[in-house]
């Protein structure tokens, strides 16, 4: 083999080893200090300062009290990291999915955080930041008001006719009667009174005979057609107890 030959590949060895050991542009580092690139990384205290970890997946990873500065970790999936009291100074966390982790009495400053998502995240002085959560309209059905109630259209009872006869009052007599008749519509029974006292409870049509004072007075009498709902029409008739 010529010496020029020998000399050119072992030069090109030596440009390859220097490409990988700088992580070249291929992706994120596989290992720093010791610290596997993966998820659910057991790296807490790890020393990553200045480590190239763009797009790294991290998620669930133990990254506890760990030296972060100057770190490039744009695009990095961090989804419940445990970053607790990391130094993260003059780092790149742009685009980076903070979702979940936690970040309580992390030193953070001089990072570049633009894009980065924050939902559910311990922030460092240990409240949540919910600052890019996902809004619940992009999320919710389009909810139908129109609400299944059922028949809950309350149609109210209503009567339909009413008539009250002439009043039968034996002389000497305090007390009478007189006959009422009536018919409704959508009503369940009615509630016949006399001068605005319950005189008797009947069915939604029909006819009965009630009591009336016979004091030579006007008196009203009234039916009122209940249902379901509540409380229907009511209507009232007056009459006469005087000879």
């Amino acid at each position: 083999m010529k010496f020029e030959t020998a000399v050119g590949i072992a030069a090109a060895i030596i440009v390859a080893v220097v490409a990988a050991g700088c992580g070249g542009s291929s992706g994120p580092e596989s290992s720093v200090n010791g610290c596997e690139i993966q998820p659910a990384a057991a790296c807490a205290g790890a020393d990553l300062s200045g480590a190239d970890l763009a797009g790294a997946d991290l998620s669930q990873s133990d990254l506890a009290d760990t030296n972060l500065d100057g770190a490039n970790l744009s695009g990095a999936n961090l989804t419940g990291a445990n970053l607790s009291g990391a130094q993260i100074v003059d780092a790149d966390l742009s685009d980076a999915d903070l979702t979940r982790a936690n970040l309580s009495g992390a030193t953070i400053t001089g990072t570049n955080l633009d894009g980065a998502t924050l939902c559910g995240t311990i922030s460092t002085n240990g409240t949540t930041d919910d600052s890019s959560c996902p809004s619940p309209t992009d999320t919710t059905d389009t909810i139908e008001t129109t609400e299944t109630t059922g028949s809950t259209t309350s149609t109210e009872a209503s009567l339909t006719s009413f008539a009250v006869g002439e009043p039968d009052c034996s002389e000497g007599s305090d007390e009478g009667s007189v006959t009422v008749s009536w018919a409704t519509q959508d009503a369940t029974a009615v509630e016949l009174d006399v001068d605005d006292e319950k005189a008797s409870d009947e069915g939604p049509s029909g006819s009965a005979t009630i009591a009336i004072p016979c004091d030579g007075g006007a008196h009203k009498v009234s039916v009122t057609a209940l249902s379901d709902s509540g409380v229907g029409e009511t209507k009232t008739e007056e009459i006469s107890t005087s000879s």
